[in-house]
């Protein structure tokens, strides 16, 4: 069994026709898939975004990310801005930092920064790649 480090976020969406919503999103780690956090927008399947640890971590400290996704903190570090880019166009979310602080840490403590790949089953990833 899998640890699993779990947070409840508040985000806002950010549009530019009003002041934005808020979403309630859960944000969940695993253990058994050391590399990733699963960001749950609460709709199912399709509203689940998989985002790499260190890169949220890097989004705390300053401008990170390429492509679908770019995360930096506000000007005065309180908060983090996150863009997810799809065939939809781009969603940006706004965040406050030390909750999600809080929970990268509490990820950090079920594995840590480094020990990663050792936590990952190669051989059953190796079977289940052999096998598809």
């Amino acid at each position: 069994m899998s640890e699993a480090v779990a947070a409840h976020l508040t985000m806002r969406l950010i549009t530019g026709v009003d002041r934005g919503r808020d979403l309630a999103v859960e944000c969940r780690y695993e253990a058994g898939d050391p590399y990733a956090v699963r960001l749950d927008f609460g709709g199912g399947e399709e509203t689940v975004w998989v985002l790499a640890r260190e890169l949220l971590a890097a989004g705390l400290r300053g401008s990170a990310g390429d492509g679908d996704v770019h995360i930096e903190p506000s000007a005065t570090g309180r908060r983090v801005l996150i863009a997810l880019g799809g065939q939809d166009g781009v969603a940006l979310l706004d965040t406050p930092a030390r909750p999600l602080a809080r929970f990268l840490t509490a990820t950090g403590r079920s594995v840590p920064v480094g020990s990663e790949s050792g936590r990952i089953d190669w051989d059953g990833w190796l079977l289940r790649l052999l096998s598809a």
